[in-house]
C-alpha cells in the first residue's frame, strides 16, 4: 500500500532535504591535470579482437584508459581502476584488468601544467581457482583477468589493505589482495529489495545479460532474455564506509519491475558476507540512460553520489555531485539527496581548466565515474575517457583522462580517516 503524499512530504521536510533539490551554487576549479589518450602501459598488444575474432593488434601496449574506480595509494600516489577495455567482452579479451598507481599532480594557477605520471600497476589475476567457470587464460598459471572476464567499475580500499572492486558483467563484488589476487568467488548481487525474499538459501540474483550462467548461450528463439538487468547496469557506483564496516554498491540502472528512475543502493557486512537492502538512489528523470557514476564517504552516514547522463561534448545536460544519508529516506524507501556540483558549471577565474571560457569550466564527459573527497571543502573528480572514443571535449581530439580538484562553498561534514589533505 502506497503511503499518502502528506506524510511522505512531512518526512522530507522534518529531514530537512527533498528528492528534488534546488541548484546548488558553483564550485570552483582549484587544480587541474590531464593524461593524453593514447598513454599506454608495458604488457601485450591490445585492440585484437573485433566481434570476438582475432585479428592484427591496433595499440602497442596496454592503453591507460577507462579509468572508472579511484583511491588513495601510497606515498601520496593514486590508485585507479582501469574498466574492462574497448566497450565489450567480445573486444577486449587481450586487455589486462589492471589498477594503477599514478603521480598526479594539477595545475593550480594560470599558465601552469599539471602532470599524471603511470608510476606501476597491480595485475588482477586468479591463480587460485576462485573464478568458477573458464576465463580467458583459464590454462595459465598465473590467470591473468581480462576484459573479457569482467567489467571492473569501481574500486575501494580495506583497512587491511585488501581490494574491493564492484563490475558490471555479474554484477559481481570481487575482493583481491593489496597486489591483485583473487581472495574469493565472485559475490552475486542478491535479489533483496523491500519486498524481496531474504533467506539466502532461496535467494534469487540480480542477473545482467554478461552473467556467468548464461555464458552457455543466449535464450532459445522466442523465449526472452532472463537478465534482469540491462548491460553496463552494474556496480559503477560503489564506496566502503570509514570504518571499513560496511560496503554500499550502488546499481548503475534500475533492476527489472523496480520504477525506472530508481537504482538500488546495498549493503555487504564486509566481515560476514551479509547483505541487506538500504533504499532505492532516485535519478533526477525517468529516463534509462541516467546513470550513477560513483560513490565516496563524508563520514559513516553520508556519501557523495555521482549522476550523469550519458550525453557528451556539447550534448551533456546533466552531470552532477550529490548527497545522501543512508539512514534518510522517505516512507517508498527513497533515498533523500542535496545537490552538490553542478560539474557543467564550474568557476574557473584563473583560467587553469581546458575548454574554460569567461572564468566558467565545464566536465562534459559522457562518463563521469571518479570522486574522492580530499578534505572537507575539496573534492577530485576524474572521467572514463571511452577509448578510443573522440569528441566529448574537441571535435576530433581522442578524449584524455581528466583530473579536476573541486573548492566547495560549504564544507562537508566529514568523518574519520575520510580524506587526504595537501593533495
Amino acid at each position: 500500500m502506497k503511503t499518502p503524499l502528506r506524510r511522505t512530504a512531512a518526512l522530507t521536510l522534518a529531514l530537512g532535504l527533498s528528492l528534488c533539490t534546488a541548484q546548488a551554487a558553483p564550485a570552483t576549479l582549484v587544480g587541474f591535470a590531464s593524461q593524453p589518450a593514447d598513454t599506454f602501459a608495458g604488457g601485450p598488444q591490445t585492440g585484437a579482437y573485433s566481434g570476438g575474432l582475432r585479428g592484427t593488434p591496433r595499440f602497442p601496449g596496454q592503453p591507460v584508459q577507462g579509468l572508472s574506480g579511484v583511491a588513495f595509494g601510497p606515498g601520496g600516489s593514486w590508485l585507479m581502476l582501469a574498466d574492462n577495455g574497448l566497450g565489450s567482452k567480445a573486444n577486449s579479451a587481450d586487455l589486462l584488468l589492471r589498477v594503477y598507481r599514478m603521480d598526479i599532480k594539477p595545475a593550480r594557477a594560470s599558465g601552469e601544467q599539471g602532470s599524471v605520471k603511470v608510476l606501476g600497476h597491480i595485475n588482477l589475476r586468479d591463480p587460485d581457482r576462485k573464478v568458477p567457470w573458464i576465463i580467458k587464460n583459464d590454462a595459465s598459471a598465473d590467470r591473468l583477468l581480462t576484459g573479457y572476464d569482467f567489467d571492473p567499475e569501481s574500486l575501494a580500499v580495506a583497512p587491511d589493505g585488501t581490494l574491493w572492486i564492484g563490475e558490471e558483467f555479474g554484477p559481481y563484488l570481487l575482493h583481491f589482495s593489496a597486489d591483485g589476487k583473487l581472495l574469493e568467488a565472485p559475490l552475486q548481487t542478491p535479489e533483496l529489495s523491500a519486498l524481496a525474499e531474504k533467506d539466502a538459501a532461496k535467494r534469487t540474483y540480480v542477473r545482467s545479460p554478461q552473467h556467468f550462467s548464461f555464458l552457455t548461450g543466449a535464450p532459445q528463439p522466442g523465449k526472452t532474455s532472463e537478465a534482469t538487468i540491462a548491460a553496463s547496469g552494474g556496480y559503477e557506483a560503489m564506496a566502503l564506509s570509514p570504518s571499513g564496516k560496511t560496503l554500499y554498491p550502488m546499481l548503475e540502472r534500475a533492476v527489472l519491475g523496480d520504477s525506472p528512475d530508481l537504482r538500488r543502493l546495498y549493503a555487504l557486512d564486509t566481515a560476514t558476507r551479509e547483505w541487506s537492502f538500504v533504499g532505492y538512489y532516485p535519478v533526477d528523470t525517468a529516463n534509462p540512460d541516467m546513470r550513477t557514476g560513483d560513490m565516496t564517504p563524508i563520514n559513516e552516514d553520508e556519501y557523495l553520489v555521482i549522476e550523469r547522463d550519458d550525453l557528451g561534448g556539447g550534448e551533456a545536460k546533466f552531470k552532477k555531485l550529490f548527497v545522501i544519508n543512508v539512514r534518510q529516506k522517505d516512507a517508498q524507501g527513497r533515498l533523500l539527496k542535496r545537490e552538490l556540483v553542478d560539474l557543467l558549471n564550474i568557476r574557473d577565474p584563473q583560467g587553469i581548466g581546458a575548454g574554460t571560457q569567461n572564468g566558467r569550466f565545464s566536465f562534459p564527459y559522457v562518463s563521469v565515474e571518479d570522486v574522492m573527497v580530499i578534505d572537507p571543502q575539496t573534492v577530485l573528480v576524474a572521467n572514463d575517457n571511452n577509448y578510443p572514443a573522440e569528441g566529448e571535449r574537441a571535435p576530433g581530439l581522442k578524449n584524455p583522462s581528466e583530473f579536476i580538484w573541486l573548492r566547495l562553498d560549504t564544507p562537508l561534514n566529514t568523518g574519520a580517516g575520510v580524506g587526504r589533505p595537501n593533495n
